[in-house]
């Protein structure tokens, strides 16, 4: 069996994140950077300035007034929510040019959105402050699979037609067949990137939220978030909200079946405006 990291020989030098991404990371950790340092980046990519403008603007994210411009949109998002926002559009745009013969990047990305409108509808119930950052984590939780479909598809293919069959979670499957899962991948391709250690953590550990952890209830939002996806694509025998039912689960304390329920309810209009957002090439189907 080959380690998770070995997965990336082939596809690194395909899924960089631009320089762009590299030089907001920048900025944010210097203490003498304006907004128009952060303008004077963003409007260097033309496509990317127009898609922030389009996100302030949105309903789904909700901010307080229209802008036009962005510094208007940069003054009004804050520049750690530039940060998560930036690299869910960039990570996007990062895997749109690898081929894929079994799976539609489509509706691989319509229902990562999906799972990141969730996350962040679930943090804010759960009162957590970064809840633009759980909204990027859920979006980004499953990107190991791209990579696995386009380096070991014959194996995936395997693995989905046992799915079927079993009613072992996908990523134990994958760790038995493949010795490792997509979280292990999801978490190389954050350390390629070079992006903070949490985003790492709740890649890699979101299958598995009960272990002790520094950020528990955001590794338990993004399972419970991926939980409501898989429920809604008629994958309810792979997960069920069990979270929900741990004793010890922090995140149980908040939500109940109910809200979670509601929360499903709710996240379905804005799959559409938010996928236009990020990923306006392609054409969003509804989540019925």
């Amino acid at each position: 069996m080959i380690p998770a990291h070995n997965i990336l020989t082939g596809v690194a030098n395909k899924i960089p994140l631009p320089a762009v991404y590299h030089s907001i990371r920048g900025l944010i950790v210097r203490r003498d950077a304006t907004i128009d340092d952060f303008v004077e980046v963003v409007e260097l990519d033309s496509a990317l300035a127009l898609r922030i403008i389009r996100m302030a603007n949105s309903q789904f994210f909700g901010y307080s007034r229209k802008v036009n411009t962005v510094k208007e949109a940069i003054s009004l998002i804050g520049t750690i929510q530039l940060h998560d926002l930036l690299l869910s559009s960039l990570a996007i745009r990062a895997f749109s040019g690898i081929p894929l013969e079994l799976i539609n990047q489509q509706e691989f990305w319509r229902c990562s959105i999906y799972c990141g409108i969730t996350a962040r509808l679930l943090a804010k119930k759960c009162e957590l402050p970064a809840s633009e950052r759980l909204f990027t984590a859920g979006l980004l939780h499953e990107i190991g699979h791209l990579v696995m479909y386009a380096q070991i598809p014959e194996q995936m293919q395997e693995i989905c037609f046992e799915l079927q069959e079993s009613y072992k979670p996908q990523h134990q499957l994958e760790r038995e067949r493949i010795g490792f899962d997509y979280g292990q991948v999801g978490c190389e391709i954050m350390r390629l990137w070079h992006l903070p250690e949490n985003y790492c953590d709740i890649v890699r550990n979101h299958m598995e939220p009960t272990k002790p952890s520094d950020i528990k209830l955001e590794l338990e939002v993004v399972n419970l978030a991926r939980s409501i996806m898989l429920a809604k694509e008629g994958n309810l025998k792979q997960t069920g909200y069990s979270i929900l039912n741990s004793a010890d689960s922090l995140i149980s304390k908040k939500v109940k079946i109910q809200d979670a329920e509601q929360i499903a309810h709710n996240a379905l209009p804005f799959v559409g405006e938010v996928m236009d957002c990020l990923c306006p090439l392609f054409k969003p189907r509804e989540i019925s």
